[in-house]
């Protein structure tokens, strides 16, 4: 049988594209993370943000539920560990290390205990240790959202909020994502995009009205000092 990443990540469905190299360079400079900084991405599938995290000099490492993700994360320069996200009494990845930065996109939906989740990243953190996730906003996604079968649980910012609380963490940052580029540095494409929201309908081919519409959540905590 088929792994998630063979199915839902098949090149010929999701070509690859420079788009993960822009955001990790992003989210990389947004929340000042620093060369030598140890990261961990759950969920990791082909590891394209974790090869722009190694190439800005971050210590990289990968956890993902399929088989076929360690090749991709050790080709990026990533230690990579396989873990099963389905028994939330696992033993932790990586289980000697500590991590000033864990990170996930498109992963948190995928839980059908993200408290549990959330947990479990305190643990692997170092105290002032900071965990980012991005996921798609319930509120402009509902249309499609279970278009993935394995989607179990709608995030908006307010149950981002409680994620975060639940977990332990200090909120340092819950806002709604554009992923388009072009609209990160400048309002008035954002709002242009913002505009566009409102004409495009689910499942647009083009990329501009599709990710006009679809958003993402971004959430961030830090863990306490201790």
């Amino acid at each position: 049988m088929n792994d998630y990443l063979e199915i839902e990540y098949a090149e010929d469905k999701r070509p690859l594209t420079s788009y993960p190299s822009k955001l990790a360079t992003h989210l990389f400079e947004e929340f000042s993370f620093k060369p030598g900084m140890k990261i961990l991405e759950f969920g990791c599938g082909r590891a394209e943000l974790l090869q722009q995290f190694n190439n800005l000099g971050l210590q990289t490492y990968a956890v993902d539920g399929a088989p076929s993700s360690r090749q991709f994360a050790e080709k990026a320069g990533a230690q990579f560990e396989l873990y099963s996200f389905k028994d939330s009494k696992s033993i932790a990845p990586f289980k000697n290390i500590r991590f000033d930065i864990i990170f996930s996109k498109s992963f948190v939906e995928h839980l059908p205990n993200p408290i549990d989740f959330a947990g479990l990243c305190n643990t692997l953190l170092l105290p002032g240790g900071i965990l980012v996730n991005l996921t798609p906003d319930w509120e402009s996604n509902k249309d499609i959202f279970f278009d993935d079968l394995t989607h179990v649980k709608p995030f908006t910012r307010t149950s981002m909020q409680l994620f975060l609380e639940y977990g332990g963490f200090e909120v340092i940052k819950i806002k709604r994502f554009r992923q388009l580029p072009i609209t990160w540095q400048s309002r008035g494409m954002n709002l242009l995009a913002a505009l566009t929201a409102l004409i495009s309908r689910p499942r647009a081919k083009n990329k501009w009205m599709r990710w006009s519409r679809e958003l993402m959540i971004v959430g961030a905590g830090r863990k306490p000092l201790e």
